[in-house]
């Protein structure tokens, strides 16, 4: 499996594997390093390795696809760095890991509990030589005596001994003055309780004491609250000043000016409460952890609701497009932050429901159904709660939840789902509602799962019904339902009807759309389907090859609609 670095938090975990990385980069041909703490900022870096490779599945719209292609790479070829920083578990990285591993696996985890495979590495506290030598160089200090007593308050943790450090140099206090101000404050502490279990009262206390000197820093304080609420790693800068509208007072008037966000930054910087690398900032997760803890109710409310709004305001609508999966990705572990908090403390709940949605789209639109499903199902649960049963945001999560469940391969679950949002939908806009086509469509598609095929008929053409009502006779959702309604007559056996709807909607996709889009390309696969059952092998697979192309070109080669048209082509022969 690789070497299994283990220890307690703040003990210097991630900077040993950073070391190392650094030290020995030079004999590697490459180096990628995943940030492994949550799903969905796992999957996104593990993505990266396709992405520098440059493989073939890089830009799939099946995510999992290229996360295969990248372990098989790691797999089949020697000379590179992996690094898992801060896994929790090893079955959350099971399927990251190489097989047959050519290169070399770090992991750093406060887990101790791993794979007999794995090289286990513990991490412990400095000894107090090294501790009083850190000490000593980083302030240029000269009083050891003092320095082995600030060591001693602070259990020789590397992390904490930062701080404390910094905090000497930010203040121009001695040793002595340090620890005298921690005796007092712990002591404080000790009696109100840190907020968190996640660390020693010792590493709480050293941040209170930067965290104080911040008090005439109103929009450092501001930031470093909202941050708290945020997964810890690649907090992107510009997404916090662009949501200005969003934020405390004093944040948003440094956020609107480049000397005074820099110096709010730089402030950070100096107490070494933030790292800040190009465009994003990161901090860790301890320092969030105290942050959290010694904020008062009300303004623990107000710093995660301006999270979880700043997050809102550019998490896309189209999260299902793949034009928009590079924005998504980076935001995906803030939203599932921020949104956790944001449940918890009770704040802004239908903004918590509408990001679960728009999470939910983007992972459906990457093939994780199962973290698809999760996203919906809190969605629905917390718009039940705060919406009530009948309302038209909530029939919108019933039916998403209703088309996960169908990509898990639960069609009898999915009816049931899709059935109550197809009623709300007639109860809230009436019978002959776009709302209710797009519905019954849905519905039409489970009851074909189902092999019910007349139920799946008499959705399909009560939707079209609706649409070409509503929009006319030449508009892509008319295509959608002319579609489906074909692959209905395909099953039935009239290929003659089939042909003539799949010609229908390929006509008016390639006039909405252009010669080279998705949707062309499925009413081309479709059609060529109806062209094979008919013995038109030749006209088969032409629309075969037209339509692999497409895929190709815009999901990859592993995607399933690729590797499906693949095999269409593959059975007709040359």
């Amino acid at each position: 499996m690789g070497q299994a670095v283990h220890g307690l938090g703040g003990v210097g975990k991630t900077q040993l594997a950073l070391e190392y990385t650094y030290r020995f980069s030079s004999e590697y041909s490459a180096v990628w390093w995943i940030q492994a703490e949550e799903p969905a900022e796992l999957a996104r870096d593990f993505v990266s390795v396709a992405t520098d490779l440059n493989l073939p599945e890089k830009d799939s719209a099946d995510q999992a696809a290229a996360v295969r292609a990248a372990r098989e790479w790691l797999e089949n070829n020697d000379g590179w760095l992996l690094v898992f920083d801060n896994v929790v578990n090893v079955e959350d990285i099971r399927d990251y890991l190489p097989r047959t591993p050519a290169g070399h696996v770090i992991i750093t985890s406060r887990n101790t509990d791993w794979d007999e495979g794995a090289g286990l590495v513990a991490v412990p506290v400095w000894s107090r030589a090294e501790s009083v030598e850190f000490l000593l160089r980083r302030t240029k200090l000269s009083d050891g005596d003092s320095a082995d007593a600030v060591a001693d308050e602070l259990g020789d943790l590397p992390l904490a001994l930062e701080q404390a450090a910094a905090y000497v140099i930010a203040t121009s206090k001695s040793f002595a003055d340090y620890v005298k101000t921690f005796r007092e404050r712990q002591a404080e502490l000790m009696e109100e309780g840190s907020g968190s279990q996640d660390h020693p009262e010792s590493v709480a206390t050293t941040w209170e004491l930067a965290l104080a000197q911040l008090a005439e820093e109103p929009a450092a304080v501001e930031l470093l609250n909202l941050c708290a609420f945020l997964a810890p790693d690649d907090i992107p800068l510009d997404v916090i000043r662009a949501g200005a509208e969003h934020l405390p007072e004093a944040l948003a008037e440094a956020a609107a000016d480049d000397l005074a966000w820099n110096d709010v930054l730089a402030t950070l910087c100096k107490y070494s409460l933030v790292e800040v690398s190009g465009d994003s900032l990161s901090l860790h997760r301890l320092v969030q952890a105290v942050i959290r803890g010694r904020l008062p109710e009300n303004e623990s409310k107000m710093s995660a609701e301006a999270a979880l709004r700043v997050v809102n305001r550019v998490f896309p609508n189209k999260a299902n497009s793949p034009d928009t999966w590079g924005v998504c990705a980076r935001l995906a572990p803030h939203a599932l932050a921020v949104s956790g908090h944001a449940e918890e403390l009770n704040v802004s709940l239908e903004v918590v429901g509408r990001l679960h949605n728009q999470l939910g789209a983007y992972l459906k639109g990457r093939g994780q159904f199962a973290e698809a499903k999760a996203a919906f199902g809190r969605a629905l649960k917390i718009d039940e709660a705060t919406l009530g049963l009948d309302h038209p945001e909530v029939a919108i999560d019933v039916n998403n939840f209703g088309l996960a469940l169908r990509d898990l391969g639960d069609p009898a679950g999915a009816r049931t789902y899709l059935e109550r949002a197809l009623k709300s939908g007639e109860d809230t806009f009436g019978p002959d509602h776009p709302t209710v086509a797009i519905r019954a469509n849905n519905l039409g598609l489970v009851f074909r799962d189902l092999g019910d095929l007349d139920g799946a008929r008499a959705n399909f053409e009560r939707a079209l019904k609706i649409d070409e009502a509503a929009y006319g006779s030449d508009h892509p959702e008319v295509a959608t339902d002319v579609n489906n309604l074909g692959l209905v007559l395909q099953d039935q056996g009239d290929l003659a009807g089939a042909r003539a709807h799949f010609e229908r909607a390929l006509k008016i996709d390639e006039v909405a759309y252009g010669p080279d889009h998705l949707e062309v390309a499925t009413a081309v696969n479709n059609l060529g389907l109806v062209l094979q059952n008919q013995g038109d092998l030749a006209g088969a697979r032409a629309h075969f090859e037209r339509a692999l192309d497409i895929f190709r070109r815009s999901l990859g080669d592993d995607h399933p609609n690729t590797v499906n048209a693949q095999k269409w082509l593959d059975s007709v022969g040359d």
